[in-house]
This record gives C-alpha cells, sequence and structure tokens, in this order.
C-alpha cells in the first residue's frame, strides 16, 4: 500500500509554484519522450544532456515546465521526479509531479525548483544531465514526460524580512495571535558561543483550530542572516502526538555567532531559501514561542566576577 507523507529532500532541492524574480541564464529543454520507469539509475528511465558554455553564476531558482502521460499501472504524480546532475557530478534530486492518481496527459508547472545555489554553487559550467525516475517504483513504465524545459536563473540575494527582535541570546517566550495563512517572523543574535551550547527553539504551548490535519499543529523554519535556509521541522513528535514544532541543538548542530532568523506558522507552511516562507493554513489562533539560548560558561564567569566587583566596592 502507498502511503502519503512529507519528506525533506536529502539532495538539497525543494519545489515550490512560484515564479522567480531572478535572472535567466539559460533554458535545457527537450521534446522526449521520456519515461519515468524506476528507481535512480534505471535502464528504463529517460534521460537527457545539456552543455551549458556561458559565464559561471550562482544558481538560483530552476522553474520546470513538462506535461506528465500516466502510464496505465496506478503511479502517482508525486512519485515522478528528476535527478539533476551538475557539470561536477553532484546530483540533486525533487519530485515534479504532484497528487495521487491520474489519467491521460496533465500538464505540470511552471514549478519552482529551489535549492540549487548551496548545492551546486558555481559550478555549472559544462554537461547537465537530467534523469526522470519513480521515487515508488509501479510495475512497468509508470509515467512519461514530454516537452520538459528547465529554466536557470541567477541567484539573487534577498534581504531579510521584517522581524520581531527577541534579544541576543534569547531566553524568553513570544505569544501573539496568528491567523489564517500567516507566518510570524523572529530575529535573534547569537554572541560568545551559545549557539555552541544547548539551544531550543520551541512552539509548545501553541493553540490552534480550523486546520486541515489537526490541532495546535504548527512549523518552524530557522535562517541565516543571508536567507539561507538552516533547517525546518513540522511536528516535534508525530507518533506520540506532538504536533507542535522543536528545533534545537541535537538535531539542528551548533550554530555559529551572528544574527538568525525565525519563520513560524501553522500547518501547512512551505519553506524555501532566501527568507521564502509561505503559508496555506486554514489554522488560527495563539502562537507561542519559546527561545532558549545562554552565554558560554566564559562569558557567565565574567559577569559573575563583575558582579562581585560591584558588591565589593558598595561595602
Amino acid at each position: 500500500m502507498k502511503i502519503a507523507k512529507t519528506v525533506a529532500f536529502a539532495a538539497g532541492l525543494a519545489l515550490t509554484a512560484t515564479a522567480s524574480a531572478q535572472t535567466l541564464q539559460f533554458s535545457a529543454g527537450a521534446a522526449g519522450p521520456f519515461d519515468s520507469a524506476g528507481a535512480i539509475g534505471d535502464a528504463g528511465n529517460g534521460s537527457f544532456s545539456f552543455n551549458y558554455a556561458g559565464a559561471a553564476f550562482t544558481v538560483g531558482d530552476i522553474v520546470f515546465t513538462g506535461d506528465l502521460t500516466d502510464g496505465g499501472v496506478g503511479t502517482w504524480g508525486s512519485e515522478a521526479s528528476v535527478a539533476v546532475t551538475n557539470p561536477g557530478g553532484i546530483v540533486g534530486t525533487v519530485a515534479l509531479g504532484s497528487g495521487t492518481t491520474f489519467a491521460g496527459t496533465v500538464a505540470v508547472g511552471p514549478n519552482t525548483i529551489t535549492g540549487g545555489g548551496g548545492l551546486w554553487g558555481n559550478d555549472v559550467v559544462g554537461t547537465w544531465n537530467f534523469e526522470f525516475f519513480e521515487s515508488f517504483d509501479d510495475a512497468g513504465i509508470d509515467a512519461t514526460w514530454t516537452n520538459v524545459n528547465f529554466d536557470f536563473y541567477d541567484f539573487a540575494p534577498v534581504g531579510p524580512p521584517a522581524s520581531t527582535f527577541v534579544g541576543a541570546n534569547p531566553n524568553n517566550m513570544q505569544v501573539e495571535p496568528i491567523g489564517q495563512s500567516e507566518v510570524l517572523w523572529y530575529s535573534f543574535d547569537l554572541t560568545d558561543g551559545a549557539g555552541a551550547l544547548p539551544w531550543s527553539i520551541s512552539t509548545a504551548g501553541s493553540t490552534n483550530t480550523g486546520g486541515s490535519f489537526g490541532d495546535d499543529d504548527t512549523e518552524i523554519g530557522l535562517y541565516d542572516a543571508a536567507g539561507n535556509l538552516i533547517a525546518t521541522n513540522d511536528d516535534e513528535d508525530f507518533g506520540a502526538g506532538i504536533l507542535t514544532s522543536l528545533l534545537d541543538d541535537s538535531t539542528v548542530g551548533a550554530l555559529a555567532d551572528g544574527t538568525y532568523y525565525v519563520a513560524v506558522g501553522n500547518f501547512n507552511t512551505v519553506y524555501n531559501a532566501g527568507f521564502d516562507a509561505t503559508s496555506t493554513s486554514t489554522a488560527e489562533g495563539t502562537s507561542k514561542v519559546t527561545f532558549s539560548f545562554v552565554p558560554a560558561p566564559s562569558s557567565v564567569a565574567l559577569l559573575g566576577l563583575g558582579g562581585l566587583a560591584a558588591i565589593r566596592r558598595r561595602r
């Protein structure tokens, strides 16, 4: 039995339905047909190559369009995927289709693939390869692609969003209303190695109703000052029924000193690089975000000595 679930793309690519505002650098396309028959590397998968001989640039958005035809074996649209290999041999994978079973031919896109900059940087000159594959292999040819096109745009830095600053090495809770399709933004600074110690950002205690999945269902995304998406979390523990969200040092790792941004929404909120956080949630209620950071022991010690000196001067 197939199970519909949301997964993170380990290769660093993700799909959105937004249009790019960056500069088009090149287009790689072909008429096909290209069979999407099995897992990556399956001999039945269709593929094509494109040689880019222009100037180097840092990859931004990649906008995809194509036509997908059902192979008659009960495949899902969300299983139709592509493996994109840059000239340096680094592979990124992403699902191009969406939804469950379909019949006939459907137009897919324009959909925007993000994350290419973090994956490939500016290693773009040379031959690119595009292999169409299935994330779940049904018997036979699952589907066939025709008229596919990938538009490659350069990366354009995006300024940070308006946010509520919660302090340096914050250790506090932010409580405010959150409406349907709303994303709340917070920012904070880390100094003195606070991000190398145990830390957490949690939405525990948030309450919301009217969502498509359940009550009190939140999502959270963490960005650095350049708009790189560091981590996201939907459910702290889905199996235990904890639908609020948690990011901490045990799952994300240490954070360097600097400025960070947190985007909080109710399910379903989608996070992409470039401070791109959008929510289609029908839930509303009260958001609670707890920031738990502490300064490094050396800083604590210095503060303690300063306090002692002040006490002695008053005697």
